[in-house]
């Protein structure tokens, strides 16, 4: 699996509008339709759609 990256400020006001807290997210992969998200601490992977 890929190194998650930091979120920008964009996507982090989209994953609170999500009820998920930014702080505990990592992007693993970002395309247009989804989002891969990757746990900071349990490694946990979550899709999301895309904005």
């Amino acid at each position: 699996m890929k190194n998650g990256k930091r979120l920008t400020v964009a996507q982090r006001k989209y994953l609170q509008s999500l009820n998920l807290n930014s702080e505990n997210w990592l992007i693993s992969k970002c395309t247009s339709e989804e989002w891969e998200l990757m746990h900071r601490y349990t490694g946990q992977p979550k899709v999301i759609p895309a904005p």
